[in-house]
């Protein structure tokens, strides 16, 4: 590549910079999309742009990007870093290896299948698979399919036409369940939307209900969503009760632990997942938690042939040579696919399993202690006793909206709010387990102190 040297020494120096600004400014200010289109030369023109005044155009990016890597982020469920990760991550873009066949990815085809065996142990699939997937949203349409086609082999073929399948999930579910049951073809009057209870789990006397409702009159239930760890409240649905109801009536039994599947490292949490090897599949969202770049999701499997069954199709001019094991295009919904195992094996590697078991408990640990404060201070008012890292409170006589607004306009804390029985709250995620108690201290602070 021509002037290699230049633009490694470059980019390098960017990333250097990057973390720089970011320890002098842990919280990205508010800067208006205006005035971003004035200072950074963003729009796209026939005439090239000499290499220089591009990489001046390109730190200007880095420094004005959110930085979700700080320990005053605590606005989603990814954050934090670790390293070594982070340089896999860029060695990905390197070797640009698309994963559909080990002719194409070699080395990565066992690398990926080594972090998929680690994540069906830590289910308790004895046997099993598992698929990377760009995206979290997309591992759970994939387990609709999954689940349609299980119920009624005929409509890989034949269609949909004239079947009246419904699915079941939670109000507090992650929306891309509802969001893909209509790209399944079977339109969003398929989902039932399921109260939840005085904790945000899934109501399972109303879930048995509907069921026997859809069945008198002449629906064909064929799948149920538990969640493992709800996006806003982070309370984990009864996998057990609802495994037992999936059973009786035969439905296939999906288990969101995207958010939940972290607590499965460690031995003091992993009671939150009881009975999650009785799901025929499970979502996981690598780059939550795990403080890995984004994205990393993985949908498993209990049924060690059922991704080959539903996406193997013959296409002599890709798979010419090695078993199908060796070729994952073979079960996977896309052809071309970016390895993004590379990074989370890194990470596990560097950690290890006891590693990553302390980071767990110490976001756990965080979580309690900014409980801990909120019950102790009269400001603030406990919206749920939190069963993971999401804590969600209110500030008496302050919109909760307004507060997140405020803290991140005036480039102080990255914080979201959400909504649950029309009540507004902050949600605080303990995400970062590099996060100390004076980090949960100064965010306090912040909101006590912000201007709205």
């Amino acid at each position: 590549m021509k002037n290699t040297d230049k633009i490694l020494d470059r980019t390098m120096a960017i990333i250097k910079k990057y973390y720089n600004h970011s320890t002098k400014n842990p919280v990205l200010k508010y800067t208006a999309p205006k005035t971003l289109k004035k200072n950074i030369k963003l729009s796209i023109n026939q005439k090239w742009m000499d290499i220089d005044q591009l990489f001046d155009e390109m730190e200007k990016i880095a420094l004005n990007s959110p930085k979700t890597n700080s320990k005053w982020f605590f606005n989603l469920l990814v954050g934090g870093e670790i390293g070594p990760a982070v340089m896999a991550e860029m060695m990905t873009a390197v070797l640009n290896n698309t994963m559909h066949t080990y002719k194409s990815a070699g080395i990565h085809i066992l690398i990926e299948q080594e972090v998929i065996n680690f994540l069906l142990k830590k289910v308790g699939y004895k046997k099993g698979d598992g698929i990377f997937a760009p995206g979290w949203s997309l591992t759970n349409m994939i387990a609709l399919v999954l689940a349609r086609n299980a119920k009624i082999s005929s409509i890989k073929k034949s269609g949909i036409a004239g079947k009246k399948l419904v699915g079941y999930t939670s109000d507090q579910a992650h929306y891309s369940t509802e969001k893909f049951i209509s790209v399944t073809g079977l339109g969003k009057e398929a989902i039932r939307i399921l109260p939840t209870d005085t904790k945000g789990k899934m109501n399972i006397k109303t879930l048995e209900e509907t069921i026997i409702s859809d069945l008198h009159h002449g629906y064909i239930p064929f799948f149920v969503n538990a969640t493992g760890w709800t996006t806003v409240l982070g309370a984990f649905d009864p996998i057990e009760k609802i495994a037992k109801i999936a059973k009786k009536y035969k439905l296939r039994l999906h288990t969101d632990a995207a958010l939940g599947w972290w607590a499965l490292l460690s031995k003091k949490h992993k009671h939150l997942l009881a009975w999650i090897e009785h799901s025929d599949s499970v979502s996981r969202s690598l780059h939550k938690m795990m403080n890995v770049p984004l994205l990393a999701a993985v949908l498993l499997t209990k049924n060690p042939n059922i991704l080959y069954e539903n996406f193997h199709e013959n296409a002599d001019y890709l798979f010419q040579m090695d078993e199908k094991e060796l070729n994952p295009g073979n079960k996977s919904i896309q052809c071309g696919r970016r390895n993004d195992a590379f990074k989370v094996w890194t990470a596990l590697k560097y950690l290890g399993e006891n590693g990553y078991e302390k980071r767990i408990n110490q976001e756990f640990d965080n979580a309690k202690y900014a409980t801990a404060i909120i019950k102790k201070d009269k400001e603030f008012s406990l919206v749920l006793e939190p069963e993971c890292i999401n804590v969600c409170f209110q500030v008496k006589g302050k919109p909760a909206s307004k507060i997140c607004e405020a803290l991140d306009k005036q480039g102080l804390i990255k914080v979201s709010y959400g909504k649950w029985k029309w009540e507004e709250f902050i949600r605080l995620m303990t995400v970062n387990a590099d996060m100390t108690k004076k980090d949960i201290d100064n965010f306090f602070k912040q909101v006590k102190s912000v201007k709205i």
